[in-house]
C-alpha cells in the first residue's frame, strides 16, 4: 500500500508541476502588460526593489520633493513625520521626458507630499536611455552622498491636492525669458 501512495503522489506532482509553472508564467506576463495599473509603492520602498520592479509602471504617493536639480529632473524621497536618522534615506531620482518641465520654482516655497507616475527604473537604465537628458549637476559623488537608489521615468508628477506639476511648455523666468532644459542647479531645498 505504502509503494502505491509514493506512485500516487509522484503521478499527482508530475501533472500539477506544469500548471504552476504556466500560471506563474502567466502572471509574469500579465503584471508586465500594456495598460496594467500602476503598482503603488512609497519612494523608500522602490528603491529598495527597484531591481524586481524596473519596467513596470508605479505610482510613488507620499513623496517630498528634496531637490529640483533642473527642469526636467527632482530628487524624492519618502515623506515622514521621523527625522533621517530615524528613517530610510533611500532616495529616488524622478526624472521627465524632453518634451515635459517642471512648472515649480528652483527651489520651491514650499514642500508637500507629491505623488509621482511613471515608470520604474534602475540608475542605470534612466542614464542609458536615449530620451531622457541626465541631469548635468548630478555626477557620482551627488549620487551617492544623498543615497538615490532608483529613478522613475516620470508621465505626471502631482500635489496631494491634485495640482498638476509638469507642463509641455518651458516656464518662463522674470528678465530671462523661457527656462533652458538645464537650469541652475545650485540652490537645494534639503540635503
Amino acid at each position: 500500500m505504502r509503494r502505491y501512495l509514493h506512485v500516487v503522489v509522484a503521478a499527482f506532482a508530475a501533472c500539477t508541476l506544469p500548471i504552476v509553472v504556466a500560471a506563474a508564467d502567466a502572471q509574469t506576463e500579465l503584471r508586465f502588460a500594456p495598460g496594467t495599473p500602476p503598482i503603488t509603492v512609497r519612494p523608500s520602498a522602490l528603491a529598495q526593489l527597484v531591481s524586481e520592479i524596473a519596467g513596470t509602471p508605479v505610482q510613488v504617493p507620499h513623496a517630498r520633493i528634496l531637490w529640483v536639480i533642473d527642469a526636467h529632473a527632482i530628487v524624492i524621497e519618502s515623506d515622514s513625520l521621523f527625522d533621517p536618522t530615524w528613517r530610510d534615506r533611500s532616495r529616488v531620482l524622478v526624472v521627465l521626458d524632453r518634451s515635459r518641465f517642471l512648472a515649480i520654482p528652483n527651489p520651491p516655497v514650499a514642500i508637500a507630499p507629491v505623488d509621482v507616475v511613471g515608470i520604474a527604473r534602475t540608475l542605470l537604465g534612466i542614464q542609458a536611455s536615449q530620451g531622457m537628458l541626465w541631469p548635468p549637476a548630478l555626477r557620482r559623488r551627488e549620487v551617492e552622498r544623498m543615497d538615490i537608489k532608483a529613478a522613475v521615468l516620470a508621465s505626471s508628477i502631482r500635489t496631494s491636492d491634485g495640482v498638476e506639476l509638469t507642463s509641455s511648455t518651458a516656464p518662463e523666468v522674470p528678465g530671462r525669458g523661457k527656462l533652458p532644459a538645464a537650469v541652475d542647479s545650485s540652490t537645494t531645498t534639503d540635503r
